[in-house]
């Protein structure tokens, strides 16, 4: 009896050390939120909409995600260039922000 209490004991030591749950690995990295980056950046001159105030209407539609990823690093007129004031993440975010005001 005393043999199959230490094989049992053994046998559940084995399933246990083969169970062990795998170290989390870190998942993508969460997109920004470009309302709050554009509340505060770019909101003064296109207006909280993008329809108003000083500076062109973003929500007309026709802007490219890439564009204005280019638009907003580099700047455009009276538009200043941003890089370095933003991170590259924030500009992307930006400018998903834009290209969906028209929507």
């Amino acid at each position: 009896m005393r043999k199959l209490t230490v094989v049992a004991i053994m046998i559940l030591l084995v399933i246990a050390s083969c169970t062990k749950k795998a170290a989390p690995t870190a998942g993508p990295e969460p997109a920004l939120d470009g309302a709050p980056i554009y509340a505060q950046n770019c909101a003064r001159c296109h207006g909280a909409t993008g329809r108003e105030g000083r500076a062109p209407n973003l929500a007309e539609g026709g802007h490219t995600k890439a564009d204005v990823v280019e638009t907003v690093s580099n700047g455009s007129g009276r538009m200043p260039a941003f890089v370095g004031k933003l991170s590259a993440k924030e500009i992307e975010a930006v400018a998903t922000f834009v290209t969906h005001l028209g929507k």
